[in-house]
């Protein structure tokens, strides 16, 4: 792991620490459980988008990015800005070269009709009721998940779990 992702595994880290007990647990349980079936398939975490260096990663986000052929496959852990121990998964497939077209993009999902989804607890529900349970069940949903999503990357596969393309 390069300086550079360590200080961004840091940074995302602290910033989960001051979200408190079930957001520290949510993150950690996403490095642990969701990150490992894509980093075995090439992905690397990165601390800046498409290797731009004036893109930094955010605190809040997990950025994977792996290229393939001239196109670049980017899996991105978007959590909650609140805090809260909710977050989002986001695919995409751009070209390499500048200005980097999308290829293709779509969001992990869990009904068909949605575009986007908040994997987590759900914002009607006091964060002090959400249990390390709740956050592992959450975990397992998305990590059933990973084949499709990469399914979607490789081949533009869609299913009920990956979101409607905006142009349709």
């Amino acid at each position: 792991m390069t300086q550079s992702v360590q200080i961004a595994t840091a940074r995302f880290t602290k910033w989960c620490r001051l979200g408190g007990t079930p957001l520290t647990r949510m993150g950690r349980l996403v490095e642990e459980q969701l990150l490992p079936p894509y980093l075995a398939l090439g992905f690397q975490r990165v601390s800046v988008h498409l290797r731009d260096p004036k893109d930094v990663v955010s605190a809040r986000q997990i950025c994977l990015e792996r290229f393939y052929g001239d196109e670049i496959d980017t899996v991105i852990f978007n959590f909650d800005k609140y805090r809260r121990p909710t977050f989002q998964v986001h695919l995409s497939r751009r070209e390499i070269v500048s200005p980097h077209a999308w290829v293709r993009a779509a969001n992990l999902v869990r009904k068909p009709s949605q575009y986007l989804h908040f994997w987590g607890k759900p914002w009607w529900l006091p964060t002090r009721y959400w249990t390390e349970q709740m956050s592992a069940n959450t975990i397992e949903c998305v990590l059933e998940m990973t084949a499709r999503a990469l399914a979607f990357l490789e081949r533009s596969e869609r299913c009920r779990n990956i979101s409607k393309s905006v142009n349709a």
